[in-house]
């Protein structure tokens, strides 16, 4: 049996056919890449390229314009009430840098926006101002961020400050990220009568940078007790993985869901201060606006000075359910850690912890007058440090009436036999 063996010209012949076959496929993608390139977006979607943004270069003036389009198209609802937009903003490629604030005030109310981007840090937004770079006073509803980054440049920056006397409600953030330095991050505020800044949403988002006060700030003039109506925020598996500030302060109480996710104080504040994921400050709101429950999350306290939360509700309820933040009670510090702090001397919530695996010690502060209908329940839980009860509660400041047994603290089937 004869084999053919290819000559050098065979060879020749065979790669220009290659050749010839590469080019027409890459014409052929090059002229579908250019027909869709040449299709013309709806009317509706509005890009800050359109108004001469250029990404890595101060887009302020471009990003101005596109939101006055936004104002200028809204149109009534066909369903009656508030005004909806008819447009919805794409980003692309960043950073797109803004010097001065872009959502700024207008007369009104709207509600319906999207600002959607390509993805986290693929779109990012630079704010490299002071002050807000987003102030919704009493205008914007039912607004949604997806898919997007925000970066501070300033300590003295905000990303959003919202004031609300009836409307700024309902504002959903998926897969979003913060970053740099900030005063605080979202800031809820109203007068006297204020009411509403109610429903927000973050799902999939990542928590970076660093917080002088907070990253959610709700009731930022505690002075008054109307401020009670900033509830309802719900929490989805987000990364809260931070230097340092608090997470999620709440002056005049909240209405709380958390479920799931990383939750990670990296560093220690600069004047020493302590870093907590939950502050609530003030004690006086309504049972209904003290509510906190925590589904599924694992915490981690990576210094001396940080907390899970601190608390001074005098009602309401406070669940951890399947939570953990034993990860490094390993470290030398961790015994001395005081994760959990509550403050009864203005009445207590009822608090749960249902089969939880818990750091360093929890302190309780009580006066000396009733604490109301609170209490502790450690239901089938484990100690990381402290495996003797009176090792693992601190209550040096339980006051001397009513006595520890008093403060209705209860263990059940716990995992180091702690006992009532």
């Amino acid at each position: 049996m004869s084999v053919n063996v290819p000559t050098s010209e065979d060879h020749t012949v065979l790669a220009a056919a290659i050749t010839t076959l590469t080019n027409r496929v890459t014409k052929a993608e090059q002229a579908i890449a250019a027909a869709a390139g040449a299709r013309p977006l709806p009317a509706h979607v509005l890009r800050p390229e359109d108004f001469g943004a250029v990404a890595g270069s101060d887009c302020t003036a471009a990003f101005t314009r596109m939101m006055e389009t936004v104002d200028k198209g809204l149109q009534p609802d066909p369903g009656g009430g508030v005004p909806v937009a008819r447009h919805t903003i794409l980003l692309g490629p960043g950073p797109y840098i803004l010097s001065k604030p872009w959502m700024t005030e207008k007369a009104g109310r709207a509600q319906g926006l999207t600002i959607r981007g390509m993805g986290k840090r693929s779109s990012e937004i630079v704010w490299t101002g002071s002050g807000p770079l987003l102030t919704n006073r009493d205008r914007w509803m039912g607004v949604r961020w997806e898919h997007l980054s925000f970066r501070s440049t300033n300590p003295e920056a905000s990303f959003l400050y919202s004031y609300s006397t009836g409307a700024a409600q309902d504002w959903g953030f998926t897969n979003c990220e913060w970053r740099g330095s900030w005063k605080y991050g979202i800031g809820l505020d109203g007068p006297e009568a204020s009411n509403t800044n109610s429903e927000w949403r973050f799902e999939g988002c990542h928590v970076g940078g660093a917080y002088d006060v907070a990253w959610l700030w709700s009731g930022m003039s505690p002075q008054y007790r109307q401020q009670d109506q900033f509830l309802n925020f719900w929490i989805s598996d987000c990364k809260i993985e931070f230097d340092w500030g608090d997470a999620f302060r709440f002056d005049r109480g909240g209405f709380i869901v958390v479920t799931g996710g990383s939750w990670i104080i990296k560093g220690e504040r600069p004047d020493g201060g302590v870093s907590r994921y939950f502050n609530f400050p003030l004690a006086g709101h309504a049972d209904s606006v003290q509510h906190l429950t925590i589904r599924g999350a694992r915490f981690e306290l990576r210094n001396a000075t940080s907390q899970v939360i601190r608390s001074r509700w005098n009602g309401g309820h406070i669940t951890f359910s399947d939570c953990s933040d034993t990860a490094l009670g390993f470290k030398p510090y961790s015994k001395d850690l005081t994760a959990h702090e509550y403050d009864f001397t203005a009445g207590a919530p009822q608090v749960r912890y249902e089969q939880c695996d818990l750091v360093g010690r929890h302190r309780i502060w009580a006066g000396t007058g009733d604490i109301g209908r609170g209490g502790i329940v450690y239901d089938q839980c484990t100690h990381k440090n402290h495996r003797v009860v009176g090792a693992f509660l601190d209550t040096a400041g339980a006051g001397t009436k009513p006595q520890i047994a008093d403060l209705n603290i209860e263990h059940r089937a716990d995992g180091d036999g702690f006992t009532s």
